[in-house]
């Protein structure tokens, strides 16, 4: 009884459906879809939870991103391209924080297969998957507080032992 009712349901609505094509014959095809041109700022971390410091940048940089510059002493961000950008935020950020300084070795531009990228080496290995998120933080809160507009996708991921900031598709600095 139960699979009749069912099966009647089904066949009205099926009915209806075909009612509706009938008449509607001359229907407006959909418009293609237009590319995003979005500019994405992502982090490759793995999954696993990150430390109270790395959880309240996250929070600065989207609730209060002018607070995080200032926490972090960045003012004007220069260069001619992205990743001299985020080098000059950086180079900021890490001179004047003793934090950064403490985590954060040194920035180094670097290229591979005509790609350029920024290299930042951390002091202890255990700091390196927290480090790629607080990096990713610390230039999402520049972009919101309107001190850094990329041009082009951003990644920022672990690389051998190191921090690799560069423009492009994610985990395409080694292929």
């Amino acid at each position: 009884m139960k699979n009749s009712l069912l099966k009647e349901i089904v066949e009205n609505i099926l009915y209806e459906e075909n009612e509706e094509n009938k008449d509607n014959k001359e229907k407006p095809k959909p418009k293609p879809k237009k590319k995003s041109s979005k500019i994405d700022i992502e982090a490759s971390t793995g999954s696993g939870k990150f430390s109270s410091g790395v959880q309240e940048a996250g929070a600065l940089a989207k609730d209060d991103p002018e607070q995080l510059m200032k926490n972090l002493n960045i003012g004007s961000v220069m260069g001619s391209n992205d990743v001299d950008k985020v080098k000059s935020m950086l180079q900021q950020a890490i001179s004047g924080t003793k934090e950064m300084k403490a985590v954060y070795n040194s920035l180094n531009v670097i290229t591979k297969a005509g790609k350029e990228g920024l290299e930042v080496k951390v002091s202890d290995a255990q700091y390196l998957r927290d480090g790629v998120k607080y990096l990713y933080h610390t230039v999402v809160g520049a972009k919101n507080a309107g001190k850094f507009s990329p041009t082009e996708s951003l990644q920022i991921e672990k690389n051998s032992g190191r921090i690799i900031i560069y423009s492009g598709k994610k985990n395409s600095w080694d292929s």
